[in-house]
């Protein structure tokens, strides 16, 4: 199951759960281009990217997006290959489960 997601982290307004990051098709990053990859990655450069101020209740990620957009893109694309070279695991996950109010 390594890769394939599912660690959950208890936040303040629910639960977020990591992503399958395998190459199945379905339930990971398999449909996904190298360029699709690194573009994910490149969205939260710093010398790009304004971060919006969160409300209360708002959905925040625990991954350093923005750390990771500062790799070179040669960096990124080599990660994308690696894992790609990953056994496909088909493992569902839901991403964000809210706690009762």
């Amino acid at each position: 199951m390594a890769f394939a997601g599912g660690r959950e982290f208890k936040m303040p307004a629910g639960l977020l759960v990591t992503p399958n990051i395998t190459p199945d098709k379905e339930t990971g990053i398999g449909s996904w281009s190298k360029m699709d990859f690194v573009t994910r990655f490149k969205t939260y450069d710093p010398s790009t990217f304004s971060p919006r101020t969160l409300e209360k209740g708002d959905l925040m990620t625990v991954k350093p997006w923005m750390m990771y957009a500062g790799m070179d893109t040669s960096d990124l694309a080599a990660i994308y290959t690696y894992l790609k070279t990953l056994k496909p695991v088909r493992n569902v996950i839901s991403r964000w489960t809210p706690f009762p109010k």
